[in-house]
């Protein structure tokens, strides 16, 4: 219902508890008391205002357009006046000791209808005091014919004068003080209005935050009772009940046996973890809850650390791997050194004997294994310590030919592979560390050699799609399967007899350094396509 319909509903509930009221009254004294006839006044008036009360339900139920409008509040205000002035009729004219009730309906009159309906309401009494003072003074109606039997003087024109100058300044008075007090009262109650929105807003939008937020917002009492949890808290805390449950105790159960988790008063807040058993990590920061300075709980915020704890760790063993590494990287350095003596003594003894003779092939023998050994410390002294970028404008094109034309001229790979190249006619600039870029390319060109078993093809392409430069090394080899393909620059992955496993690793890590990427698409036992994709360098204008 509209506010004017739930006002009007009001209106007749409460004369209907007056009324009643009225009538108890009534029947109490006459049981008590006696005084029938004095009392036949106040049955008329009751008789009365339930007819008009009837009336106005048949009028609120049978006008659907009428009963929202203020013109239904004034009908049955009028009624009213109608009801009081037939019972200062009956009960001594003007000088009855009722007529106040006038003013207490301009009171209802400016409550229901603000300023306007107090002065439509005075005026209502005003006109219908008026008749009944000059119908009393001239005898045109008298309390007598209908049984009144309450004192009652035939009044005089200077009484009746009076009597209207006190009540319509009486009334008027009346009506302005309400008409004041409600524009004040319809102030402070707008006010209040948007300051409950206001209030409904935030505390929404309050509950719309905590509720979404990944944390676990609790608060406890002094004790530890839990008085409100978020969904989020709930959860990761295992419970179902937002508030009721005590803090400690759940915490116990969930594994924890460490002090109390709550900080003594005066200190900080306290941070607590908890290892689960299946192998999650909650995080814990508990504070105590203040209502000005003094402590009335707690605040607990909670967070599942599996994932925070699991970087840690990770941080950690790359630490520890850095450590390790560094100091391979100075075993390494140091190995170096001899390897190239005994390097450079073989092929000089290897000149000394005639090759297909035992002491020429075993001197031959430590030649490539010292060749390879030196190979594989280089690629492991490279990933554990790559030497700082030297980035300059380059010819992708022109550095791919020149790596391919060295491959080829590798008498192993000139005897069983087919090696092609597919290169544009013109330059493909990029801007990159030309060093680290052949590294890159050669290890992918010596990775598609051990991808052949035997006889195969490799082939060798250069593109460029738009802004990047893209440059293709396919095999006809071996492939790999799908777990295989996730893991293929892991360091130290053997996919092959050969090698410490770090040659893709720093493919890998040159595409890193150069803003760029791999793709790796293989088909087991039909070969492998390795896509190195590296920003073009714009054209110049």
């Amino acid at each position: 219902m509209e506010p004017l319909e739930h006002q009007a509903v009001r209106l007749m509930v409460y004369r209907m508890v007056v009324v009643f009221t009225f009538f108890l009254s009534a029947l109490a004294v006459q049981a008590f008391v006696g005084g029938e006839s004095f009392l036949r006044p106040f049955y008329y008036l009751i008789a009365f205002i339930l007819a008009l009360n009837l009336l106005h339900l048949v009028l609120f139920l049978t006008a659907r357009t009428l009963r929202a409008r203020p013109l239904f509040l004034y009908l049955q205000i009028l009624g009213d006046i109608l009801g009081v002035t037939l019972l200062c009729f009956l009960t001594g004219g003007f000088a009855s000791l009722f007529t106040f009730l006038y003013q207490v309906l301009i009171v209802v009159g400016g409550y229901l209808l603000k300023r306007r309906g107090a002065f439509v309401v005075a005026s209502l009494d005003a006109l219908l005091f008026g008749l009944l003072c000059v119908s009393l003074l001239y005898g045109w109606i008298d309390p007598s014919r209908l049984g009144a039997e309450f004192p009652f003087d035939p009044p005089t024109a200077e009484s009746a004068f009076h009597a209207l100058v006190a009540h319509y300044v009486g009334f008027y008075l009346v009506a302005a003080l309400m008409g004041l007090v409600s524009g004040r009262f319809e102030t402070a109650r707008r006010a209040l209005g948007e300051a409950e929105m206001d209030l409904r807003r935030a505390r929404m939008f309050t509950e719309q935050l905590v509720s979404s937020l990944a944390w676990g917002v609790i608060t406890t009492d002094a004790g530890g009772t839990v008085t409100f949890s978020n969904p989020a808290g709930m959860r990761l805390l295992g419970e179902t009940l937002p508030a009721g449950w005590i803090l400690a105790d759940r915490l116990r159960a969930m594994g924890y046996e460490g002090p109390s988790p709550f900080p003594e008063e005066g200190a900080g807040e306290r941070e607590v973890e908890i290892a689960l058993p299946e192998g999650r990590h909650l995080g814990l920061v508990v504070a105590h809850l203040r209502s000005g300075a003094s402590p009335v709980g707690y605040l607990v915020l909670v967070r599942d650390q599996t994932e925070v704890v699991g970087l840690r760790e990770e941080l950690a063993l790359k630490d520890r791997l850095l450590a390790v590494g560094t100091m391979a990287a100075d075993i390494a350095h140091e190995i170096k050194n001899p390897l190239g003596s005994i390097s450079g003594a073989a092929q000089m003894l290897a000149k000394r004997y005639a090759a297909g003779t035992q002491e020429g092939d075993l001197f031959k023998i430590i030649e490539e294994e010292s060749r390879r050994l030196s190979e594989i410390l280089n690629n492991f002294m490279r990933y554990v310590k790559p030497p700082p970028l030297q980035k300059v404008s380059l010819d992708l094109r022109s550095l791919a030919s020149d790596v391919v034309t060295l491959f080829k001229s590798d008498p192993e790979c000139a005897r069983s592979l087919t090696v092609e190249a597919d290169l544009p006619e013109g330059p493909v600039p990029v801007m990159g560390d030309p060093d680290r870029l052949r590294q890159a390319l050669w290890n992918l060109l010596q990775n598609a050699r051990k991808a052949v078993p035997g006889k195969g093809r490799i082939r060798v392409a250069l593109t460029l799609e738009g802004l990047n430069a893209i440059l293709d090394v396919e095999d006809d080899g071996v492939g790999m399967r799908q777990d295989e393909i996730q893991s293929y620059f892991h360091p130290f992955r053997h996919g092959f007899r050969k090698g410490l496993g770090l040659g893709l690793t720093v493919v890998h890590q040159v595409a890193q350094e150069h803003d760029g990427r791999v793709v790796i698409r293989s088909v087991y036992g039909s070969g492998t396509q390795c896509r190195l994709i590296l920003p073009a360098e714009p054209p110049h204008a």
